[in-house]
């Protein structure tokens, strides 16, 4: 027969007729059950009744594949229309349907309050009509399977009727399908993600002995490959993630790969199918909704990933470095998947009518909505490569989020235009707005608890240390909180003119607020203990230490500003002094910033002007994010750090010699050697007044070493300091044997993070020694 008719749909009346449903296919929402009675409809929906009006001049749409249409709604200009008014008060029309429900859904012992319930809505009339429109006697003619005309009441043609519902059948157990693959998908990802969590716990309590010194050294804690992990891939497209956790991508995208194509079935050759001209648009079709929906579950998983405030971490105790790593692979097969599903439409659309068909659909809302969408989530990918994030991390932070937006707003409409919010596609987008707005909200109320509820204001105050090099950023945080080693906190500069830029440090040291010193004094430093650090982002320029405490009735500073672009704009103590912590004891953290560019750069330049007076400047804290090392079990610390990231290492010394001094089953080791290589010869002076005053009684031993050009050999001050790179294989093999359970921390560049990475690998387990490794990314 020659379709030719837009009549109502199964796609118009089924999606028109039913109310919003909740959930998504197969999970809350029913597509044509039951199936005799969808069967029943679509074997009479493209049938002219002697209402049915018809237009002029029409295209009789040669080429056009109106199977496919009947389900997706597609097409141009009909020559014929059947209103729903006409089918209501079309008595033929009207008792064949009832009939064929009757007899077919009796057949399959449906009930008849189902069956009244299918032909109200397939009717859209009242439940209690179904019996009324019941014929008086059983009709006998049988349709032709090619009959374009209803004009009395009549049997289903059946050969007609078993096509339609095994397409039915088919079509909905694909749906049912995508949905649970999808769902799936998540779940094991997340599953996966605790249960990978409780491992590192597992291993932390002390049972990590249980785990075979052959698979560590293989899996565990290798770099994928050639030992690079911190340092960037050739071509700097990217770091390699471990051998573990690359492991883990893997599996994922193998996962998402055979669930993107199986398992898929034909109605082919069993029977002819209402909806398509052969298995290859059967298939396709199933392939290319499989991959839309999998790519909305994927969209949703990256944008959880992607989150400070992600649930997983607060759960597992992963870095954020894992799951960024893990929120890019997300997002690649997600765009992976938009891709092949938009392909596979485009070529459907060629296929079944030619460029006609596709420049005509390509005008439709939805469908250009979904264009967007698709280019969009491609530029977010592509925009997003490891050389443009090094060189402008904001504005491709911005732009980042930006095109992310514009593409779950053309995902949105995608669905939304084509089927309303009658088959649960838009469920998706939720979950994935939902993680978002979690995002975004947890974010601000952390912000407006630390920041602006009590009686004080979070405060800060900054200076130049010795030599002019560095800086010193010291928060005065409005809430406290327990300072714990491994911490981090995002810091906000107002000031700036770009209130929503915002930049990480980690905690490398703290204040109590107590009388009692701990650390050594030096010029430009308080009687505290505080030291923080920054993850030294590579991306970001960032990095952190140590300060003072600020007056607390020191109000008359003077605002100076400066013509240079991007200016910090900070006030300055006009009497340059600073009260004792007995005085106003107060609760801080401290930050050690090496300029870069960018804010650095512009802080540094403004701190310059007045070297020698400590500098107040309005700041925003959010925070704290990171989880401390659990130390408890390993009986020698070790660690490692490079240049900046020396700052990392400082919050757990400080933790090992207050834990050392109470006693606390904390830290069970009695040793803790920190081998650091550095550039500048000002930094060891520095980084020395930081220690605790107890450290070496504590049993804090120090192995130095300066690669600059100023170095000057050993014997400088009392911890001694070598020239040089640092020996990390003589550090390690020097630890190795001695005791059970090592446990080496490192925060450096990639390439000594890289080399200790090797030699752990190599150490481990010789002599009886396990080694725990924990680092400390300088780039996510």
């Amino acid at each position: 027969m020659h379709f030719t008719t837009q009549l109502f749909l199964l796609a118009q009346l089924s999606t028109g007729a039913v109310a919003v449903k909740d959930g998504v296919i197969g999970m809350g929402i029913s597509m044509y059950k039951p199936v005799c009675a969808y069967a029943c409809h679509d074997s009479l929906a493209s049938l002219w009744l002697n209402c049915t009006t018809f237009s002029t001049g029409h295209d009789d749409m040669a080429g056009m594949d109106m199977k496919l249409l009947k389900r997706m709604d597609m097409g141009g200009e009909a020559e014929a229309t059947t209103s729903m008014e006409c089918v209501a008060s079309n008595m033929p029309w009207l008792q064949t349907l009832a009939y064929c429900l009757k007899d077919r859904c009796g057949i399959d012992g449906v009930g008849e309050k189902k069956i009244a319930k299918a032909y109200s809505t397939l009717s859209m009339s009242d439940a209690a009509v179904y019996s009324e429109m019941l014929p008086a006697t059983a009709p006998t003619t049988e349709l032709e399977a090619d009959a374009m005309w209803l004009n009395e009441t009549s049997l289903v043609n059946y050969d007609l009727y078993f096509s339609n519902r095994q397409t039915l059948q088919e079509f909905e157990y694909q749906e049912d399908t995508h949905a649970q693959l999808s769902v799936a998908i998540m779940a094991i990802t997340v599953g996966f993600t605790l249960l990978a969590g409780k491992y590192m716990k597992f291993s932390a309590a002390g049972l990590g002995n249980m785990i075979p010194i052959k698979l560590s050294k293989v899996l565990l804690l290798p770099a994928l490959f050639n030992g690079k992990h911190q340092t960037p891939l050739a071509g700097n497209i990217g770091y390699a993630p471990s051998r573990i956790l690359s492991l883990v991508i893997f599996i994922y995208v193998f996962l998402n790969l055979i669930f993107s194509a199986v398992p898929y079935k034909s109605v082919f050759p069993q029977t002819s199918s209402a909806w398509f001209a052969d298995s290859k648009s059967e298939i396709s079709t199933y392939v290319t909704n499989r991959t839309g929906v999998l790519s909305f579950a994927n969209i949703a998983l990256s944008i959880l990933f992607a989150g400070r405030n992600n649930p997983l971490i607060w759960v597992t105790g992963f870095s954020q470095t894992t799951c960024l790593t893990f929120h890019r692979w997300a997002a690649r097969v997600a765009t992976v998947q938009a891709v092949v599903h938009s392909i596979i439409y485009t070529y459907l659309d060629f296929w079944g009518g030619g460029s006609a068909k596709y420049y005509a659909n390509v005008k439709l809302p939805y469908y250009y909505w979904g264009i967007i969408g698709t280019i969009f989530l491609c530029l977010a990918i592509t925009f997003s490569i490891l050389p443009i994030r090094r060189f402008q991390y904001e504005i491709f932070l911005v732009s980042h989020i930006i095109m992310v937006i514009i593409a779950l707003v053309g995902c949105w409409y995608h669905v939304v235009l084509r089927f309303t919010y009658n088959w649960g596609y838009e469920v998706w987008l939720y979950v994935a707005f939902a993680f978002w707005g979690f995002e975004r909200l947890s974010r601000m109320a952390i912000v407006v608890y630390r920041n602006m509820i009590g009686s004080t204001t979070t405060q800060a105050v900054a200076e130049l240390t010795s030599g002019g090099t560095f800086m010193k950023l010291t928060v005065y945080p409005s809430k406290n909180w327990t300072f714990k080693p491994g911490q981090h906190a995002f810091l906000y500069f107002p000031s700036t003119g770009r209130f929503w830029e915002n930049h990480p440090f980690s905690i490398a040291g703290w204040d109590t607020g107590s009388t009692t010193s701990i650390t050594n004094s030096t010029p430009s430093t308080h009687q505290g203990s505080g030291t923080v650090e920054h993850h030294k982002d590579i991306e970001k320029d960032l990095q952190i230490s140590t300060a003072p405490l600020p007056d607390s009735d020191s109000t008359s500073s003077h605002p100076i500003s400066h013509s240079q672009p991007s200016t910090t704009h900070i006030t300055h103590s006009p009497h340059h002094t600073h009260h004792h912590p007995a005085l106003t004891p107060r609760p801080s953290i401290t930050f050690l910033l090496r300029p870069m560019s960018g804010l650095t750069s512009s802080l540094h330049r403004d701190l310059s002007l007045t070297p020698t007076t400590p500098t107040y400047l309005p700041l925003t804290l959010e925070g704290p994010y990171g989880h401390a090392i659990d130390l408890s079990h390993a009986d020698s610390i070790l660690c490692v750090g490079g240049g900046i990231g020396i700052t990392a290492l400082l919050s757990y010394i400080q933790f090992f010699v207050e834990a050392r001094r109470s006693g606390s089953a904390a830290v069970k080791a009695r040793r803790l050697v920190l081998a650091w290589s550095y550039r500048e010869r000002d930094f060891a002076g520095i980084v020395r007044g930081m220690l605790p005053l107890d450290a070496r009684a504590s049993g804090v031993e120090c192995l130095w070493t300066c690669t600059g050009a100023e170095a000057v050999g050993k014997g400088e001050g009392e911890e001694g300091v070598g020239v040089g790179r640092l020996d990390v294989s003589q550090v390690l093999t020097e630890e190795v044997g001695s005791v059970k359970r090592l446990a080496v921390l490192v925060c450096a560049p990639g390439g000594l993070a890289d080399s200790v990475r090797r030699e752990v690998v190599r150490l481990h387990g010789e002599g009886g020694t396990r080694i725990d490794l924990h680092e400390d990314s300088f780039a996510w």
